[in-house]
């Protein structure tokens, strides 16, 4: 058996054991027939829902939510980039709910661990770069999403992030004008702003300064021509998702929690307490890399490392109180950004990877490596266990069954029939709502008010002199509130109204005008005493959305049709 032999044998076992890893934590999560959810896991948990629902009716996803979040018809799936979830949820379709959920995470996890090889493999030596991908993908924020609390937009993005970092790398430091590297990047940050858009500018911004460094040591102007033309092409390729925030942004929204108020974090606050799968902070794996690769610097190495130690030292500036954020409070989009170690920690756990593979030669690095996987996986089992079980002796198993109400920030044990529960009151906020749903005083917008909170919530109809108690059904598109001895006059209903959105509502079949009342919320008048009132409001889908969705499509396949006959001509 030859050295390369050898060497292949050494990658496919590798992977293996990592797959067989990630095949257990599956079966495990399945064999519960629920999930232990919490804070976002919950949000994100039932966007999923909403979405396997319409492709389950052959439909494309709502951009209003009647099947979850209270059936309030909050436009959550249309603000937040859901494109590169849909394959996700497509393919796993067939599986109950939770455990459709289970395996994305699983799938992401996994899809993560190949194009980190893949991608580590075409620059290093493949054995250390299997290793380096199964260090990355058991610890830090992968492995956050896998076992703890679930992010899924930010996760999808850190399956391709290492192409990400080396695109950007390579267009900032472009010498002359490169259509296929300007094609590449526009691909690549088209899958970030379609998973996450805070997280493009987060890129945005990481690439720009890097950018201004570039301009000033080396005078090279090509890479902003590149860097420019990229950026239109990303613009043109997210408009379908552009087309969806502007329309229903012209309603009036809330403004996200803690906007022109942008916290961040000491330096020491960022590291003092770190742990195996830290995401806004930094993790045990950083810190490891990190002092292995500054043990390693040399002189011979340190022109090849010195790009990346300044992108992760703007990282970190970024992600703590060094950098003057409170100027830019008042700067738009950028005071959206609420805490900055969320939005740029995340990404601290990439750059050393590269950092440690930069630095030392494969025969020292190999052994290094080899530990460091072997802790990994130990560190990543422990961490799922603890995951599981950690304050979740007394949580609540929620099911379609469930009568107590579960307070914002606890942990619950979700099941299928459990996911769209009208318990969860998490699951009951602010965020995309008319801008003038009312919210609780002193809580920096994070809270609703009780005064919407107790129609949301019980699913009440307010009448001119009472609470009326309807029943629902609800499709991706349409809600059905449902009424008996319905008094003639006006009914608010507990559904929130887009004055942007086009609806078609109906009592008994018959079109009815509607309006808002002063909380946003659908107005009714029934035209007079009926034994029973079936009210259906029904969300009308724009054509030119669909246009805009198809040549955005076309186009972005056309050229990854392109970049690959190009690549291998």
């Amino acid at each position: 058996m030859n050295f390369k032999e050898k060497s292949t044998r050494k990658t496919i076992l590798i992977a293996t054991i990592f797959f067989i890893f990630l095949l257990v934590w599956t079966l495990w999560q399945f064999h519960f027939n629920y999930m232990v959810a919490s804070y976002d896991t919950i949000f994100h948990s039932q966007r999923i829902y909403e979405i396997r629902l319409a492709f389950l009716k052959h439909q494309l996803p709502s951009w209003v939510n009647f099947n979850t979040f209270f059936n309030t018809g909050q436009a959550i799936n249309g603000m937040y980039p859901d494109y590169t979830l849909w394959p996700f949820v497509w393919i796993t379709n067939f599986l109950t709910p939770i455990h459709q959920i289970i395996a994305i995470r699983s799938l992401i996890a996994g899809a993560t661990f190949i194009v980190t090889f893949l991608s580590l493999r075409k620059r290093f030596y493949s054995q250390n770069a299997i290793l380096m991908a199964s260090i990355f993908a058991l610890s830090g924020s992968v492995i956050k999403d896998l076992t703890g609390e679930m992010q899924s937009g930010t996760a999808i993005i850190m399956i391709f992030i290492f192409p990400i970092f080396f695109t950007l790398k390579e267009i900032v430091q472009s010498y002359e004008f490169k259509p296929q590297l300007i094609i590449k990047t526009a691909l690549l940050l088209t899958i970030v702003a379609n998973s996450h858009l805070l997280s493009a500018v987060v890129l945005g911004l990481v690439a720009g300064i890097c950018l201004i460094i570039e301009t000033i040591v080396h005078r090279n102007y090509f890479a902003w021509i590149n860097l420019i033309l990229a950026a239109i092409l990303t613009l043109i390729l997210c408009l379908p998702i552009i087309y969806r925030v502007i329309t229903i942004s012209k309603s009036g929204l809330l403004s996200p929690f803690s906007k022109g108020n942008i916290v961040s974090l000491s330096l020491w606050e960022l590291i003092k307490k770190p742990t195996w799968d830290a995401k806004a902070t930094i993790s045990i794996t950083t810190i490891i890399l990190l002092i292995i690769s500054i043990l390693g610097i040399r002189k011979e190495n340190f022109q090849r490392t010195r790009p990346w130690f300044i992108t992760e030292l703007i990282l970190i500036i970024l992600s703590t109180n060094i950098f003057p954020w409170k100027l830019f409070n008042h700067v738009p989009i950028i005071n959206n950004f609420q805490y900055a170690n969320w939005r740029f920690g995340i990404f601290i756990g990439v750059i050393p990877v590269l950092l440690v593979l930069l630095t030392f030669k494969k025969k020292i690095l190999t052994p290094i490596l080899l530990t460091m996987t072997l802790i990994s996986f130990s560190m990543a089992t422990f961490t799922a266990i603890h995951n599981q079980y950690f304050h979740t002796n007394k949580a609540i198993i929620v099911t379609e069954f469930t009568k107590t109400q579960i307070p914002q920030n606890k942990s619950v044990k979700l099941t299928s029939t459990g996911i769209n529960s009208d318990k969860i009151m998490r699951s009951l906020l602010p965020d995309y709502a008319p801008s003038t749903t009312p919210l609780q005083p002193e809580s920096d917008g994070m809270f609703l008010d009780q005064s919407i909170i107790y129609p949301l919530a019980n699913h009440l109809g307010q009448g001119t002199q009472k609470d009326i108690a309807l029943s629902h059904k609800s499709t991706p598109n349409s809600i059905n509130w449902q009424l008996s001895n319905a008094s003639k006059g006006k009914i608010s209903l507990p559904t929130y109204a887009y004055k942007s959105l086009h609806y078609h509502v109906t009592i008994n079949n018959h079109a009815v005008p509607w309006t808002l009342n002063k909380q946003s919320l659908f107005t009714v008048r029934i035209p007079r005493n009926l034994d029973k009132a079936n009210i259906k409001i029904h969300w009308l889908m724009p054509k030119a959305y669909l246009i805009s969705l198809i040549c955005a499509t076309i186009l972005y396949l056309g050229l990854l049709v392109f970049l690959i006959k190009t690549n291998f001509s």
